[in-house]
């Protein structure tokens, strides 16, 4: 092909380049200089040179030469173009004896293979500048272990890169060898002045990869980016990236640096060769679309072999395109697969869309477990057989493992429960795998809060037999002992977990709580001889040991209750009264009193006639901290308590000091009483707290859960603080009250026991959610109020009236005012009715035909 001819420059912009004075000319030359335009200062400072050598201003033009070489020769090198770039160092050099010798230039010829400029520069010796020569000290050494052994003949023997060129190979060959020792002994050889010093660090570095990874990392950073050793440092940091950002990384990557960072991964070549064909398949994708899935399989295909034919197998039906229902159209091939194949990407996408109607987690696991079980057994490989056997006990789990089904507050024990299904397939899966502890400890708990307590004994029996000095196991012996009332047994378990663990306090308290309890029977059946040799059996078990002070007490104070009602009234009174005399002027004697009264199951009230109290209150902000501790260690020990209690606690608490509580101190006195069941106490403590620090989150949480606790609804203007209070504590990132918050507005929006999709006032009723589903406006109205009251409303009122009638939210009231203003109302009312009548069929078709809501989980 001809070369296209320039076209000549036109005779006016000849004439006015002609028509500038050597002066403009100059100085147009180191304005390009200054702005990084290498080659337009070049080309006009050469033509200068070449015009006027002897004038006046020549040196200072071949200095500025030399700069706008230097500045080119950099550009090129970062470009990787080095001998393009050694080119332009050699220009410089040429340009006369006052252009000094440049480092980099040096440096390049090492990189090139050509040493005499670093050497004669290496000569000069304390001459240099401590940078200057550190630099090319490790460039030197960089040298010496690439391979440029011959260096090491041309330096003198005390020279610091040759007399510790060896212990630097040396620990590179412990380092490939994976000989620790070895490594450490020849990088205790190279000092912190060597040349080799950086290179020490980089293996010290890759030493601790494996092990201490962020360690490995930090030491890395500590490499500069000019150093000899930078483009290992570079690799190293490339093979310490997660798998996801190795591939993004290996993309950009050069292939020498890819190939190394491979190598210290542990990759062989075939792995790097799949990882550059996955990063081509990712480049290939736009941004805004994930790889094609046709495309990774059939990258899998041909590496089957390398990586395995199962796993390929199985990722390549983790690719199979998604089944959103049970009865959609299943992808190509389906019939060429395998019964136990089809039932896993069955499971697989009812997990994945098991909020869709028709789905049933528990069926599709099952039915996987089940064609497993049904394959024909393979023969004599035994451990192709224990993995079948595992993973009929995983499919078996799944349904509990996934939905946490066992873990629901009310066990429901119908035998089509979800509960119950799952404690089924749990107990099958043992019978796959009978090595898994925790799936007989999940059972037996399951078991005794259903008050199955049979077949809690009966999973117990077999769990015992394998592990029986288990402290897991003996644990949950002890509780279905306690649980079956069965105390001795409980005592005669305890001792053996003592014996194993003799510091256990835990184990001791549980003892003493179920004697207490025990104590609390015999006193019903009118037995307050056997209830007293209740009391000292749980004596026993507390002992001198530190960490049981409050159960020593507790137990001090139900001595003199039981000799007052049982042994001698008057003494037993007169002990009573001196123990509350011991505690001080405070309340804190008498509610340490309520609590061992109420362990016992008797009435407050008559205790409190026979010592004859007078009515009191909490006065000292010390009294009322200790009362809150003492009625959370309470709680701790307990989960029961009377109603007597409560009202009695609630008549000392009245007016209690509050506002002189410090905010963590009150935060958890709310918790306590909330736990307690003392709402009108908490209701104080809130109000105190939010006066002091108004608008706080955890607060309003307790302020209205209080408030509301026994029924009633918020006014709407209360429902907008509790929303107000739910954004802050979500900016804040105060998670769990955000949490309290929202479940708190959810029952007080419920119909039906449907949660609210979302609470937020910003979300747009129009589009998807980039993070989640598209709001279901229907399901939201059906979580605000009976949608009877919605229909009849807007049938008989105008449409902001209907909506307040309704009790709709404000950011939901302001998005249908503000739609209507722009579509009138008419439009709103009709787009109501049918959200309305939507969720009222979709209710009724779920009620119908799915009895589980697994939506609540």
């Amino acid at each position: 092909m001809a070369k296209k001819r320039k076209k000549p420059a036109s005779r006016a912009t000849a004439k006015a380049a002609a028509a500038q004075t050597p002066a403009a000319r100059e100085s147009a030359a180191l304005q390009a200089l200054e702005a990084g335009r290498y080659r337009d200062a070049i080309a006009e400072l050469k033509t200068l040179l070449k015009e006027d050598a002897a004038s006046e201003r020549s040196q200072a033009r071949r200095l500025a030469l030399a700069d706008a070489y230097a500045g080119r020769a950099r550009e090129l090198s970062d470009k990787g173009m080095l001998k393009e770039a050694l080119v332009l160092w050699e220009n410089r050099a040429a340009l006369g004896p006052e252009v000094a010798p440049a480092l980099e230039h040096s440096l390049l010829c090492l990189r090139l293979g050509d040493h005499e400029p670093a050497l004669r520069q290496w000569s000069q010796g304390e001459a240099l500048s401590r940078e200057v020569r550190e630099r090319i000290g490790e460039q030197l050494a960089a040298a010496v272990l690439a391979g440029a052994e011959s260096l090491l003949e041309r330096l003198a023997a005390e020279d610091l890169v040759r007399r510790h060129a060896a212990p630097a190979r040396a620990a590179l060959d412990a380092y490939c060898a994976g000989d620790a020792e070895a490594l450490e002994a020849a990088l205790g050889q190279l000092p912190f002045r060597s040349p080799y010093r950086t290179w020490a660090l980089l293996l010290k570095a890759l030493a601790r990869a494996e092990r201490e990874p962020e360690a490995a990392r930090e030491m890395l950073k500590r490499i500069d980016d000019d150093s000899a050793f930078a483009p290992l440092r570079r690799a190293a940091e490339m093979a310490l990236l997660e798998d996801t950002d190795l591939l993004h990384a290996i993309i950009h990557a050069g292939p020498r640096q890819a190939e190394l960072a491979a190598q210290l991964r542990g990759w062989s070549p075939q792995h790097l060769k799949l990882a550059r064909d996955l990063a081509a398949i990712e480049m290939d994708a736009s941004p805004t679309k994930a790889p094609s899935p046709q495309a990774l399989q059939r990258v899998l295909q041909r590496y089957r072999d390398q990586l395995g034919a199962d796993w390929v197998q199985q990722a390549w039906l983790r690719l199979l395109p998604p089944i959103t229902e049970p009865w959609s159209r299943r992808p190509k091939g389906w019939n060429a697969l395998s019964e136990p194949e089809r039932a896993l990407v069955e499971a697989w996408n009812a997990e994945a869309h098991h909020n869709a109607y028709g789905w049933d987690l528990s069926e599709v696991w099952e039915s996987f477990a089940m064609a497993l079980a049904d394959e024909p057994d393979t023969g004599p490989d035994q451990e192709r057989s224990q993995e079948r056997s595992l993973a009929i006990a995983l499919a078996l789990r799944r349904f509990d493992a996934r939905l946490r089904v066992l873990e629901t507050e009310q066990p429901d024990t119908d035998p089509d429960s979800p509960e119950t299904i799952a404690a089924r397939q749990l107990e099958r899966s043992l019978e796959w795998d009978p090595d898994h502890r925790e799936t007989y400890l999940r059972l037996i708990r399951w078991y005794r809060r259903a008050d199955r307590l049979k077949d809690a004994r009966r999973i117990l029996s077999a769990a015992q037999a394998r592990w029986p000095r288990d402290m897991a196991v003996l644990e949950a012996a002890m509780q279905t002992a306690l649980a079956s009332n069965a105390f001795k047994k409980a005592a005669g378990l305890a001792r053996q977990m003592l014996t194993i663990d003799p510091i256990n306090h835990s184990v001791r308290q549980q003892l003493v709580n179920a004697h207490l309890r025990h104590a609390a029977k015999q006193i019903r059946h009118r037995r307050g001889d056997l209830a007293i040799k209740e009391v000292g059996e749980a004596r026993g078990w507390v002992g001198r040991g530190a960490g049981l002070e409050n159960l020593r007490a507790r137990l001090g104070w139900i001595d003199g209750v039981l000799q007052m009602l049982y042994v001698e009234r008057e003494a037993g009174r007169a002990r009573l009264l001196e123990q509350l005399q011991h505690r001080g002027e405070g309340m804190l004697g008498r509610v340490e009193l309520m609590l061992a009264i109420d362990l016992l199951g008797l009435r407050q009230d008559q205790i409190a006639k026979l010592l004859d109290w007078r009515a009191g209150k909490v006065r000292e902000p010390d009294d009322l901290r200790a009362i809150i501790a003492q009625l959370r260690d309470f709680r701790e020990q307990t989960d029961r308590f009377t109603v007597g209690l409560v009202e009695q606690l609630q008549l000392l608490l009245k007016g209690a000091p509050w506002k002189r509580l410090e905010r963590a101190e009150l935060e958890l006195a709310c918790e306590t009483l909330s736990r307690m069941q003392l709402g009108d106490a908490r209701q104080e403590a809130a109000r105190a707290a939010l006066k002091r620090w108004p608008r706080t989150p955890v607060f309003e949480y307790h302020l209205y859960d209080a408030k509301y606790a026994k029924g009633g609804r918020p006014s709407t203007k209360e429902l907008d603080r509790m929303q107000a209070a739910l954004m802050q504590a979500q900016e804040a990132g105060d998670m769990r009250a955000a949490n309290q918050l929202q479940g708190l507005i959810q029952e007080f929006l419920p119909f039906g026991g449907l949660p609210i999709p979302g609470l937020d006032p910003d979300f747009d009723l129009d589009e998807d959610d980039e993070d989640g589903p598209a709001i279901d406006l229907s399901a939201v109205l059906a979580g605000m109020l009976g949608l009877d009251r919605l229909l009849d409303a807007l049938r008989r009122k105008p449409l902001k009236r209907a909506l307040e009638e309704a009790n709709m939210p404000p950011f939901l009231r302001d998005h249908f005012l503000e739609m209507a203003r722009e579509e009138g109302e008419d439009v709103v009312v009709e787009v109501l009715e049918e959200i309305a009548l939507k969720a009222t069929g979709e209710r009724k078709r779920k009620s119908k035909q799915h009895p589980f809501n697994f939506d609540l989980f």
